[in-house]
């Protein structure tokens, strides 16, 4: 699983970017097979491309000053993004079923707006939005 992933950190870049294109790439190599995504959870720990991409993650937040417990809840933080991202975008995206229901919802008026205006955000900008969201937290 993940095999083919590029797990070269990208050099000359500061870390939230490095971080920001190795997250991509999974994002790319899960894309092209989509039906490994319940196998990025229960065979992380046993995948040699998943613990390639962990290590390369680990070194580049060792290098930006993560030490300890930061760097284990950085690595878990960053996992956990994209694990959950990707089962949404390929298992229940902004512009399936669900979204279209909860956008009708009378009983619940904000997520029913959020709901409607979701359908103008592709799957892009919500991938790229989220991990934005991630990378900033990690630097604060």
């Amino acid at each position: 699983m993940l095999r083919p992933l590029d797990t070269t950190p990208p050099p000359g870049r500061e870390w939230a970017q490095q971080l920001a294109i190795l997250v991509e790439r999974v994002r790319a190599t899960v894309g092209r097979h989509p039906g490994v995504i319940p196998l990025l959870v229960s065979h992380r720990h046993r995948s040699i491309g998943v613990l390639r991409w962990s290590e390369t993650v680990v070194g580049v937040l060792h290098a930006a000053g993560f030490d300890g417990t930061r760097r284990v809840i950085a690595l878990r933080a960053l996992l956990s993004y994209v694990i959950g991202a990707l089962q949404l975008e390929h298992l229940g995206p902004l512009a399936g079923p669900g979204t279209a229901t909860i956008a009708a919802s009378p009983d619940f008026p904000r997520l029913a707006e959020t709901g409607r205006q979701a359908g103008a955000v592709s799957p892009d900008d919500e991938f790229a939005g989220g991990l934005t969201i991630v990378l900033r937290g990690l630097a604060s």
